[in-house]
């Protein structure tokens, strides 16, 4: 009995398997959790050292030196790269793609505790692992006319973010901005002068005075205590009598001395949202939760408890990604929802059956649950990269089921068996499989590619596989069965022999003429792919390049610079005139800024900060590039002082966890001397400047501001028993107060600052020394202003300066060939200098060399399922010259559509490579065929070119309308595989004629004889 014969005998178990795996797939894709990017694990460990008011010249030798010496210790680093501030310093390690990344983690933990003694004593050390789910995937503001921001930080530390942290999938809960209160004493220079008392002697009593000490356990009562000691503070008036000996007289209390209060803490950060003063919410989601379910969860917390926020209390979102993830996946479903109902116009066309149009468009569907099963069981989320693989193998999808169709309605129509639905399934059985390995083979090689675009595109490469195995076997065992069920033999009979006749004959006869010429005279198929292949390279040597797609993500972010040293007030000012022209701007819906601070885990001057600008939905304004470039131009006339630089979150987030600059472009000039550094990058910033299509160019150096520098007499000071820290400690309450304690009431606890008004000069300050008596700072050190320090970056050691530049209007292969051109040319270094290009720049070059190892890999797996299918070593051949050739029409489709090669427009240019081999198999398949039933060499491969013609039409047509929605970039988030649709499109569409003429003909010129009907292979009808 034939495979057809036992399927049809097992119909209703089939079926009953289909439902049950449909089923559980459309449960399993309601299931899976939501995001925009796959669950990357970017191999980047980010170390932030803070040692307070460091200056940077300090902080290189004592803090990151230490640091990266230890971290380059660690198994399989790469490279360091850090970034030395005032006070602080930001190291990023970048390991191998693939490397264990909680154990680099924990090494690099453990290097940094290691050297932990070697740091200064005040250190504070953070390390972050690095992915895509440190970023917030929302972010609202509190904003308030009646409410202080000390009680709106309050209302969002101690009522907001437990609510928020308890909802599924939340990591964590990060608040920006705000005011913290604290208790102050305030001390009177008077008051400590008459009783001859130094701040340090305050600071010192309210340490000894407010503490809760244990002096052990006791039994009383047949009862075990525990005896404690307490001078503990409880509030404002128990801190007011704390006492504190005068030398030669009565103790003072902390009112006799000064005034106490509850105050706000010093802060330089600010935040604003809306033109308002402003608490920032951000929600951090767990790396496997649902985007999308965690907003929901959001609104419903709100929704069932109102009482959460005080009456005068506004909560505003300014930043969604679920509103972007959910747009994505509606469109994504839109896309393959259309497409479907657009392939199924054109085999209706076609085919003129409706039943059988109704199995190949059921059939999709079918297959897209039993793969979202798949997904869920190989761990993957619903993403763009997901979603794209499903979109992009539609038309792969269709065309299984369209060969399987389109071979069994011939079959009925020649009448070639008593049973046309089997012999017409088993005789394309051999083709059907050896295509579908030729798909499949060619996203193998994904599983290698490392980088960037390994980690995105190969859950892709994965869902395309699994979709064309669940295809394979829809196809094999479902198709025909329900054929077989639906024909009607008479009426299909009568149906063929009147079917537009005279029409088809003229069609018929005129391509019949066409393919006669290509497979009689060969040389016609050499000119033609010569001239493909030709046309092929110039096309690439005119299209531009990029990194990723062109997006528009519905969000702007907006980082900038006022003027080195800028107070935080005057900083203010200027960035509150900019804000005036975001909300004026009409395509804006909402905003946030920092000010000292930014959205990420960064080190940030008080100079410096950004905007998240949240832009209305896509229908009621202009394109993000528009936007920007009237931003731009609008605060650059206003604040003219302001350095600003635009990007869009998504793109930077990968810049950022890439560990190099988020730019995409990055010229970093390496050297030892720092004034030559600065004068090239000032230099490499006025080329890049010249440079067309380059905005926002900075010339990546970051002056922290000037320094008011004490300066220790070392003579001095050794004469009256001090030493620099003794004198740190008494300067620090005349310049940011002194934390001398806590105070907890009831579960809040609350610095205790002691500071002393900066009445009169510095140096007048009375330092208290070990003999008792009391020394002006002037008679132990100097005070001076220093000049402004300059940020120092480093890259496994070696010292650079980056100069970055965003691209506006051009594509970033054209704009770095003119920029490395100018560089080479106008930029003379100086000896041991070297210049050496990052940002996304490089992640283009490193991506584009791993797709062409892909590229190449492709064609030998396509070679090898070819070889095996027909044992003709002319038949990998002939495939791999029109696989080659149809990247013509991939290119031309980007040309023509104004798309650039990027990494999706590469990757559906490899896929073309296994499409080609997919049709190719099945035109040798017929061509072996008829040699095998006694045709000439000329007659089998006209035949076969002939019989291929209506399948291969309905494939590539079914193929184009199924991408089509996608190609146009209809749904939100769509632009990212958008070049992907077009290069496939592109390549279909020239794909047709290259193996229904092309390949005839360089076939029988390799074969004049006709050896193919004679080699082992795909064996006939049985």
């Amino acid at each position: 009995m034939t495979l057809i014969g036992q399927t049809r005998h097992r119909s209703a178990a089939i079926y009953l398997l289909l439902a049950i795996l449909v089923g559980a797939g459309v449960y399993q894709v309601a299931q899976l959790p939501s995001a925009i990017f796959p669950s990357v694990t970017f191999p980047l460990v980010k170390v932030i050292a803070d040692a307070g008011e460091e200056p940077a010249a300090q902080m290189m030798p004592t803090v990151t030196r230490v640091l990266e010496e230890a971290i380059l210790r660690v198994p399989g680093i790469l490279v360091v790269r850090s970034t030395t501030s005032r006070g602080s310093t930001e190291i990023s390690a970048a390991f191998a793609w693939g490397t264990d990344m909680k154990t680099a983690l924990d090494r690099v933990q453990a290097e940094t505790q290691r050297v932990r003694p070697d740091l200064p004593a005040q250190t504070r050390i953070e390390v972050e692992w690095m992915n895509t789910a440190i970023f917030p995937i929302q972010g609202y503001a509190l904003t308030s006319a009646t409410a202080t921001q000390a009680e709106l930080r309050d209302l969002a530390q101690y009522t907001l973010k437990p609510a928020l942290i308890r909802i599924p999938g939340v990591a964590q809960v990060q608040i920006q901005g705000g005011r913290q209160r604290e208790f102050q004493v305030r001390l009177d220079p008077a008051a400590l002068a008459g009783r001859r008392l130094a701040p340090s002697d305050i600071v010192q009593a309210i340490a000894a005075s407010n503490e809760v000490i244990s002096s052990g356990l006791t039994e009383r009562n047949h009862e075990l205590y525990l005896t404690l000691v307490t001078g503990r503070v409880s509030g404002i008036d128990s801190l007011s009598r704390i006492a504190v000996a005068v030398p030669g007289g009565p103790p003072a209390t902390l009112a006799d001395l000064g005034q106490v209060t509850v105050a706000d803490a010093v802060s330089y950060v600010r935040t604003t949202a809306g033109g308002q003063t402003a608490v920032l919410v951000n929600i951090v989601r767990q790396p496997s939760a649902n985007t999308i379910a965690i907003a929901d969860g959001v609104r419903r917390l709100f929704h069932d408890q109102p009482a959460l926020l005080p009456a005068g209390v506004h909560w505003g979102n300014f930043y969604d990604q679920a509103r972007f993830v959910a747009d994505s996946v509606n469109g994504a479903r839109d896309a393959i929802v259309i497409g479907v109902v657009l392939a199924g116009v054109v085999l209706l066309l076609f085919l003129r059956n409706l039943r059988f149009t109704l199995i190949a468009v059921a059939a999709i569907p079918a297959t897209v649950a039993i793969v979202g099963l798949a997904l869920g069981a190989a761990g993957q989320t619903i993403n763009l990269m997901t979603l794209a693989g499903v979109a992009a193998a539609l038309g792969l999808i269709a065309d299984d089921a369209i060969v399987v169709i389109e071979n069994i309605e011939s079959h009925h129509a020649r009448r070639t068996s008593h049973d046309p639905t089997a012999s017409g399934a088993a005789e394309l059985r051999p083709a059907l499989i050896g295509s579908s390995l030729s798909t499949i083979v060619i996203l193998l090689p994904f599983a290698l590619l490392s980088g960037v675009v390994g980690a995105f595109f190969k859950p892709l490469a994965l869902t395309m596989a699994l979709a064309l195995l669940v295809s394979l076997g829809v196809a094999l065992f479902v198709v025909p069965v329900s054929v077989s069920l639906l024909e009607r033999p008479k009426r299909a009979k009568a149906s063929a022999g009147s079917r537009d006749a005279p029409r088809s004959e003229r069609w018929g006869r005129a391509y019949g003429w066409v393919v006669d010429r290509f497979v009689r005279r060969g040389f016609i198929s050499i000119f033609i792919t010569l001239l493909l292949l030709g046309t092929a390279f110039v096309l690439y040597g005119r299209i531009g390049s990029d990194f990723l797609p062109s997006m528009d993500e519905g969000s702007i972010i907006l980082d900038y610079w006022t003027p080195p040293g800028t107070s935080l007030t005057d900083t203010d000012v200027m960035l509150r005139e900019a804000e005036r022209i975001i909300t004026s701007t009409p395509d804006v819906q909402s905003y946030s800024r920092r000010t000292g601070a930014q959205l990420g885990f960064f080190i940030t001057e008080p100079n410096r900060g950004d905007y998240v600008i949240k832009l209305k939905p896509r229908k009621q304004r202009r394109s993000v590039d528009a936007i920007i470039d009237e931003l731009r131009g609008r605060i650059q006339a206003v604040e003219p002082a302001v350095h600003t630089d635009f990007g869009q979150l998504l793109e930077d987030n990968i810049g950022d966890l890439t560990g190099g600059a988020p730019q995409p472009i990055d010229v970093k000039i390496f050297g030892s001397d720092p004034t030559l550094l600065a004068q090239k990058a000032e230099q490499a910033a006025r080329i890049l400047a010249q440079v067309p299509g380059v905005e926002d160019v900075f010339d990546g150096i970051v002056i922290a501001g000037p320094a008011l520098q004490v300066r220790v007499d070392a003579a001095a000071a050794a004469r009256f028993g001090l030493t620099t820290q003794t004198l740190a400690e008494a300067v620090e309450p005349a310049i940011t107060g002194t934390v001398a304690g806590q105070i907890r009431i009831g579960d809040r606890v609350y610095d205790l600052r002691v500071l002393t008004p900066g009445e009169g000069r510095l140096e007048a300050l009375k330092i208290r020394v070990p003999t008792g008596a009391l020394v002006p700072l002037a008679a132990v050190a100097t005070v001076s202003t220093g000049a402004p320090e300059a940020e120092i970056n480093r890259e496994n050691l070696k010292t650079f300066v980056g100069v970055t530049a965003r691209l506006s209007g051009r594509d970033l292969g054209s704009v770095m060939a003119d920029i490395r051109g100018r560089i080479a040319r106008d930029l003379p270094l100086g000896a041991g200098m070297s210049v050496e290009y990052g940002g996304l720049y490089q992640q283009q070059l490193q991506s584009f060399r791993g797709l062409l190892y892909v590229l190449l890999a492709g064609l030998v797996l396509v070679s090898v399922v070819v070889l095996f299918e027909f044992a003709d070593w002319r038949a990998p051949l002939v495939t791999s010259i029109c696989a080659v050739a149809v990247l013509a029409g991939v290119l031309g489709a980007l040309l023509l559509t104004g798309q650039t090669l990027n990494i999706s427009s590469y990757v559906g240019a490899i896929m073309m490579v296994g499409i080609v081999g997919e049709n190719a198999i099945f035109v040798i398949h017929e061509a072996q065929l008829g040699l095998r039933a006694g045709l000439s060499s000329v007659d089998a491969w006209a035949r076969s070119a002939r019989r291929r013609l209506r399948p291969v039409a309905m494939t590539v047509l079914a193929t184009t309308f199924a991408l089509g929605p996608l190609a146009l970039a209809l749904g939100q988030g769509s632009q990212l595989m958008q070049p992907l649709a077009i290069a496939v499109i592109g390549g279909f569409v020239l794909s047709g004629p290259l193996v229904l003429l092309v390949l005839p003909g360089l076939y029988r010129l390799l074969d004049p004889r006709g050896m193919l009907g004679t080699t082992a292979g795909a064996s006939g009808p049985g």
